[in-house]
Order: structure tokens, then sequence, then C-alpha cells
């Protein structure tokens, strides 16, 4: 591999792990604004519950009152007809039996009111205890969920977190590969000019001596030419 396809192959890696990342990011805000949201939605539901609940007891309380206060007036009522019953005849010696037993019926329909009050009232706590102890449940069982939903968004918030930081520790590692690479690869490059230069240099003197001799060799047969001249016109001599 050359060092430029080395660099491009750094550089993707580099684009995927940032593309990684952005992702990873946006996967964790999200889960975030989920957790958010849930977390609201259990605080609201549990002030829904607690308002229901306030207002149960409210009702439960002004029931209660009104039960009192007609079981005082039945009370009442019955003291003033057991005052009434012995003394009819001589205090109200112009009452009727039919006035008497008008009274009578009154008092109990005062009773029968009574009890359908206290039957109501009963039908209502009850009631009222099944929708506290559904809320209670599905609050119960939203609450759960959400604590679930909170492990594994943590479970999943780590896993994510252990990938980035592997991930990032190879990046890492291969970059410093590369950068090692590169600097073998650029130190051969410097070694390579420096002997490139050294050859330069060697075969410049190399010339000049393969100049040197060739002039050498010039002057050796010029002399050479002229000492056979000499040795003929010595022979003619």
């Amino acid at each position: 591999m050359t060092p430029a396809e080395r660099e491009e192959a750094l550089e993707r890696r580099e684009a995927n792990a940032a593309l990684l990342i952005a992702k990873l990011e946006k996967d964790r805000a999200a889960l975030e604004a989920e957790i958010a949201a849930s977390s609201a939605a259990s605080k609201a539901a549990s002030a829904i519950n607690r308002a229901l609940q306030a207002d149960a007891t409210k009702r439960v309380k002004d029931l209660e009152a009104q039960c009192a206060e007609w079981q005082a007036k039945l009370e009442r009522l019955r003291a003033e007809a057991g005052k009434a019953a012995p003394a009819a005849a001589p205090a109200a010696p112009g009452r009727s039996a039919a006035e008497l037993a008008a009274e009578n019926a009154a008092i109990e329909a005062e009773r029968a009111q009574v009890a359908r009050d206290r039957a109501q009232l009963a039908d209502q706590k009850a009631a009222f205890e099944r929708e506290a102890a559904q809320t209670r449940t599905k609050l119960g069982a939203e609450a759960h969920a959400l604590a679930e939903l909170r492990s594994k968004l943590v479970a999943v918030r780590n896993e994510i977190e252990s990938g980035v930081r592997a991930r990032e520790a190879e990046v890492r590692r291969k970059e410093t590969s590369l950068e090692d690479e590169r600097k073998k690869l650029q130190a051969a490059a410097d070694s390579l000019m420096r002997d490139e230069a050294q050859q330069h240099e060697l075969r410049a003197k190399l010339e000049a001596q393969v100049a040197s001799l060739a002039a050498k060799e010039v002057m050796f047969e010029e002399r050479s030419r002229q000492l056979q001249e000499r040795l003929k016109n010595f022979a003619r001599t």
C-alpha cells in the first residue's frame, strides 16, 4: 500500500469514526430526552395521584360530616319522638293519631334517607378505594417500567460509551501506527535522497576522473607520436 493510499484509508476511517460518534451522540441525546420525558410523566402521575388522594380525603370527610349531621339529626328526632310518645295525650290533646302517624312516617323516612346516605357513602368509599388501588397499581407498574427503562438506558449508554472509547482507542492506535509508518517512509525517502545525492557526487567525480584519464590518454598519444617521429628522424640520421 502506497503512502497516498494509506492516507486515504486513514481519512476514510476518521470520517467513519466521526459519523459513528455523531450517531452515538444523537442516540444518547434521544435517550436522555426519553428519560426526561418519562421522569416528567412519572412526576405528573404522582402529582395527579396526590391530588386525587387529597380530593378523595376531602370528599370522605365531607360525607362523614354529612353522615354525622344526619346521625345527630336522627338521634335528635328519636329523642323527640321518645319524649313525645309517653306524653302524647296530655301534652298535645289536640293532636290526632293521623298527625302522630305522619310524624312517625317522617321519622322513618329520615331514617331510610340516612341509611341510603350511609350505603351511598360506603359505595363511594369502596369505589374510591378501588380506584385508588388501581391508580397505585398502575403507578407502581409505571414506576417499575420506568426503572427498568432507566436500567436499560444506562446499560445502552454504558455500551455506547464503551464502544466509542474502544473506537477512539482503535483510531488512535491506527493513527499512531500510520504516523510511525509515515515517519519510516519519510526516513527511507530522506535516506534515498541522500544516497542519490551521494551517487550523483560519485558520478560527477568518476566523470571528472574519466575526463582526466581521457586527457592524459590524449597527451600520452601525442607524446608517443612525437617520440616515434624523433625515432624516425634519428634512424634517418
